[in-house]
């Protein structure tokens, strides 16, 4: 076993032309001290633990600012609101949503559209206030149907846009998941704003 171990080690550190000598050592060194670098990263974003590590509260500040983003960089809250998009035609409420973005009309997520579209929403948001929402926990077609005059207009200067007309926003809250059985519907709607979009 120990001739075996020799070789391979004899094999990696040998060097030939245009190879770089690296030794096992070193390789050991440099996993080593990147094993406490996320290690000290990890443990200052999980939450609070039995675990304490050596000058862990010295280190802190530097270690959040050089890893700052969390775990909910990676990721979004499965529970938090969804703004859906609905446009007014003749005969009712048409969706407008682009989502899922892995769906096969989005080309299986390489069609970049809904993504972009998320970014649109947003930009109305921003510009509309919060006033213009208006509460409704009854169905998607209800609230729309009962939401009233347009609450405000607004230019969409986004440069490829999905959203033109009078749009409706509707916000809903994803059913939780313990709750899946009791509920119809996967999404409950919270509140709705209508907008005149011009394009």
């Amino acid at each position: 076993m120990k001739k075996k171990f020799r070789t391979a080690c004899a094999a990696f550190t040998r060097s030939g032309a245009g190879q770089v000598s690296v030794s096992l050592k070193s390789v050991t060194i440099a996993c080593a001290v990147w094993s406490v670098i996320v290690l000290y990263a990890v443990q200052e974003q999980v939450p609070k633990n039995v675990i304490t590590l050596p000058a862990q509260t010295k280190v802190k500040h530097t270690v959040v600012n050089i890893a700052p983003q969390g775990w909910a960089f990676f990721t979004k809250s499965p529970r938090d609101p969804e703004v859906v998009p609905y446009k007014k035609t003749p005969d009712g409420w048409q969706a407008l949503s682009l989502t899922p973005h892995a769906s096969p009309h989005n080309a299986f997520g390489l069609n970049r559209e809904s993504r972009a579209q998320g970014v649109e929403i947003a930009m109305l948001l921003s510009a509309a206030q919060k006033s213009d929402w208006r509460d409704c926990t009854d169905s998607s077609e209800t609230c729309l149907a009962n939401a009233g005059n347009v609450s405000r207009r607004l230019t969409n200067g986004t440069p490829h846009p999905t959203l033109c007309g009078t749009v409706g926003l509707l916000q809903e809250r994803p059913t939780p998941y313990a709750w899946r059985d009791l509920v119809a519907t996967s999404h409950s709607p919270e509140r709705v704003m209508i907008l005149e979009v011009t394009c």
